[in-house]
């Protein structure tokens, strides 16, 4: 029993290591680049794990927690399902900013009615199983456990499928990009899924020693992306190499809508908030709101380094 929880503490351990590891070079590649899509993956890493923090370690705490209070296995079996699935709003967001990143890596836009259906689907359909469930309407499965990690990995694997989809695509024509993930790391993260996946399916086997493993390999896997990148950048400086580009694909880069376009062109040539309100016939706090979000997307915090990245960027 002791080698058991002293097992359970150093996987708790390691894993919040490799939480913040991740986290930690998304957040160096952001600050280091200032690009959208690296503060697309930093969001992506943080909910990620948040998740799993929640829905692992916070799960086998409520779980003993629970088990003092001697409920009938029914009871248990239920509670099992519904457990996890507090923390699947995060989950979600974070598999979203993972289509999201493979999208914008290779400058494509997911398109709006998908960003329509994908969260409704994914947040929506396993409480309705789980409502089912406690409900009556679905018998509760001999193993809640299993059959709940099961159906993670099934939309998990879609997701995945989604983030590869545009990566094996070429590039948006006209589009250059700064950024790439290079195939062989691509082909390491794939085979990463699948092991983490075969073995998921198999975690109480072995008891505690496959249940720490598994743990082990979701965490460590999950952690390759803003890897391999760093990696990349080290090996391969002219990565972060700037080509000038025109400001269509500028605008594409950063997500500018063209209200906002219109608004950076106006801050470019040196005009006031209140001048510009009065050229596009919008309100002052319009400019207002539109520059705020102008600034977040570019990762700029005055409009001279607004101006400035404009020019480094387009050459102009």
């Amino acid at each position: 029993m002791q080698i058991e929880i002293l097992a359970y503490i150093v996987t708790f351990i390691i894993t919040a290591g490799l939480a913040v590891i991740g986290i930690s070079i998304s957040y160096q590649l952001y600050q280091g680049n200032k690009k959208v899509i690296f503060q697309i993956l930093l969001y992506q890493q943080i909910f990620l794990f948040s998740f799993f923090i929640y829905g692992i370690w916070g799960n086998m705490v409520i779980r003993q927690l629970i088990a003092d209070f001697n409920l009938n296995a029914e009871l248990n079996g239920k509670l099992a399902l519904f457990i996890p699935m507090i923390g699947i709003p995060f989950l979600v967001v974070s598999w979203f900013m993972l289509v999201k990143f493979g999208f914008n890596l290779k400058g494509f836009r997911i398109p709006k009615g998908f960003i329509y259906s994908f969260f409704p689907l994914l947040i929506f359909v396993p409480f309705i199983v789980t409502f089912l469930i406690h409900k009556g309407k679905i018998s509760t499965p001999a193993d809640p456990d299993l059959f709940i990690i099961q159906i993670l990995l099934l939309l998990n694997l879609i997701v995945q499928a989604l983030f590869f989809a545009p990566l094996l695509k070429s590039d948006k024509k006209g589009n250059e990009r700064d950024f790439y993930i290079h195939k062989k790391y691509l082909a390491l993260y794939l085979l990463g899924i699948v092991i983490y996946s075969a073995s998921l399916n198999f975690f109480h086997i072995f008891g505690y020693i496959s249940t720490c493993i598994s743990i082990l390999l979701l965490f460590g896997v999950n952690i390759l992306v803003p890897l391999f990148f760093q990696i990349e950048m080290k090996s391969n400086p002219t990565m972060e190499e700037e080509k000038n580009i025109d400001f269509s694909t500028f605008c594409n880069l950063y997500e500018i809508s063209k209200r906002e376009a219109e608004i950076i062109l106006e801050i470019c040539t040196g005009k006031t908030n209140k001048a510009i309100s009065e050229k596009l016939f919008i309100t002052l706090q319009t400019v207002k709101d539109h520059t705020h979000r102008i600034y977040t997307k570019t990762g700029v915090k005055s409009r001279v380094q607004l101006a400035n990245l404009v020019r480094e960027k387009t050459g102009g």
